[in-house]
């Protein structure tokens, strides 16, 4: 009996240690990971100061979404607290990142993933903004600049021990970095597919996939399913714009906003979001499912 509990002691004694030197060495894998440098291209903007342009980077930062995680004042805010990570958004105020931050570092940022010292921003999702054109992101640039400046410290995700073991393992910290070439410019405002695929191929795309036929998107905790959109296509227009406007689907159920960012095409004007359900239907019927 003493052999076999001393035997046993041995093995879970040698587990241990194992146990430990494989969570330092994914915490300093994880740690490199965070502090990583990415260099990405990126756009001479030339920020436009009209009044046209402020207003229309003002829409852009509700209709992007710039407002649902920075906040209505654009200040930031905690999005939550947990043993891996302290998820942030930033403080986009000349009281906050604005205060430095050049038209290359927001085109680095919206557009790429990237903060100013080159690492990876984990949270921005700027797969869905990365197709924003140049002549949007100045103008959003723009507003950015003008708007009040507010103190507080949310600058980018700390990374607690148990986050950097993570970040040497299942997560992969620069899912977000995206180096592809953004548009110069974009269609007219009007009523037309084409303005709608502008959007559509940003923001749309970023979950429910390049051809918006739906995909499994795994952003969170759990796998969701982002459906076909090309159903919504089909629908009448009254229907379209008040799921979009409203967040009701058609059956009566409330879209989760932080699912489905309804409130995102709710903040489009009824043009844009024509042009978004002109392109939908452009692209015909879904597939048809199994029953």
């Amino acid at each position: 009996m003493k052999t076999f509990l001393k035997w046993t002691g041995i093995v879970l004694g040698s587990l241990l240690v194992l146990a430990i030197i494989g969570g330092f060495a994914l915490y300093t894998k994880g740690s490199r990971s965070i502090q990583a440098a990415h260099a990405v291209e990126v756009a001479a903007l030339t920020v436009p100061t009209d009044s046209a342009s402020l207003a229309r980077g003002a829409h852009l930062a509700g209709v992007f979404g710039c407002v649902d995680c920075h906040g209505d004042d654009l200040a930031g805010q905690e999005m939550g607290d947990a043993p891996p990570f302290r998820l942030v958004a930033s403080n986009l105020t000349p009281g906050g990142i604005g205060r430095e931050y050049t038209p290359a570092d927001w085109d680095r940022a919206i557009r790429h993933g990237v903060g100013q010292d080159g690492r990876a921003l984990f949270v921005m999702p700027s797969g869905a903004y990365n197709q924003m054109s140049d002549r949007d992101l100045a103008s959003l640039v723009a507003y950015l600049q003008t708007v009040a400046p507010v103190e507080n410290e949310f600058d980018r995700v700390e990374w607690k021990p148990m986050g950097r073991i993570l970040a040497g393992g299942p997560i992969d910290v620069s899912k977000g970095v995206h180096a592809g070439t953004p548009p110069a410019s974009h269609p007219d405002a009007d009523s037309t597919a084409a303005w709608g695929e502008y959007f559509a191929m940003g923001v749309c795309a970023y979950c429910h996939g390049p051809n918006l036929e739906g995909q499994m998107v795994e952003d969170g905790p759990e796998p969701i399913l982002a459906p076909d959109l090309r159903a919504a296509g089909q629908w009448p227009a009254e229907m379209f714009h008040e799921v979009m406007t409203t967040g009701v689907t058609p059956d009566g159920r409330e879209m989760n906003p932080e699912v489905m960012p309804w409130t995102m095409t709710a903040r489009m004007t009824e043009t844009e979001r024509e042009s978004l359900r002109l392109y939908l239907a452009s692209l015909g019927p879904a597939a048809p499912t199994d029953a």
